[in-house]
């Protein structure tokens, strides 16, 4: 599979759908294909096993309607720009060709999110230069996005993900593992507890808001946006 549309990185088996699952099951649903890839399979996760991860993943994969998965096999707890970790981004790039691209925010709580976003976006420039070689003719995406996850940005734009909702929240309980609470061979974490599901459920609500919508997903631009005729942009007075 070559020239998709959309691409999403993220750290680990889930990030991608928390952060920006429901925008991408609504490119899904307008006819665009998504391919999603995470950087780790998330052995140092407290509940779980990477085998679980991987069946969670791939449930939570067929409910976005993703076309393709991948796993670049970093270390998890230990994400950090290197000459393999940025080759094995130009290479998932060279492979599927993305017209757009999906990244963490570069700045977050986590050390892995922000490193998977500079590992990304170095990859991802590294991937259009014509003599770095990973055997794949050179390419780049015009267009990088960046999402939210758990330190918030003002952002460039919203969509509205109101209509995706539900199989968003059915993509993230796909990993149960991580987020449902009734197994409890595994202890407890902030992300089974019902306020997290709140906080959760709240940030899509209050970015829905600022549109005029029950829920919504922000993004930021890596560029400027250029517009052919302001009266076809979507304003919200909200």
């Amino acid at each position: 599979m070559t020239n998709v549309d959309v691409m999403a990185f993220g750290a680990h088996p889930d990030d991608i759908e928390i952060t920006c699952g429901g925008t991408l099951i609504k490119l899904v649903d307008a006819g665009h294909s998504v391919v999603l890839v995470d950087m780790v399979q998330g052995e140092m996760g407290t509940r779980g096993t990477v085998e679980t991860r991987q069946a969670e993943a791939a449930t939570a994969s067929k409910i976005i309607g993703a076309a393709a998965r991948e796993n670049l096999g970093l270390e998890d707890g230990n994400l950090h720009t290197s000459k393999e970790s940025k080759h094995r981004v130009a290479k998932v790039i060279r492979k599927y060709r993305p017209r757009l691209v999906f990244i963490p925010h570069n700045e977050d709580r986590h050390p892995d999110h922000y490193h998977a976003s500079e590992i990304a976006y170095e990859g991802i420039f590294l991937a259009g230069l014509t003599r770095y070689e990973t055997g794949q003719e050179s390419y780049r995406p015009a267009k990088i996005l960046y999402y939210m996850s758990w330190y918030e940005f003002e952002p460039s734009f919203v969509v509205d993900i109101t209509e995706q909702f539900e199989r968003k929240m059915e993509a993230i309980y796909a990993y149960s593992t991580q987020f449902k609470p009734d197994d409890n061979f595994y202890k407890q974490t902030c992300l089974t507890s019902k306020e997290y599901n709140w906080a959760l459920e709240h940030r899509m609500g209050y970015y829905g808001a600022k549109i005029g919508k029950r829920y919504g997903e922000g993004f930021l631009i890596k560029g400027k946006m250029e517009v052919e005729n302001p009266l076809d942009v979507k304003f919200s007075t909200f």
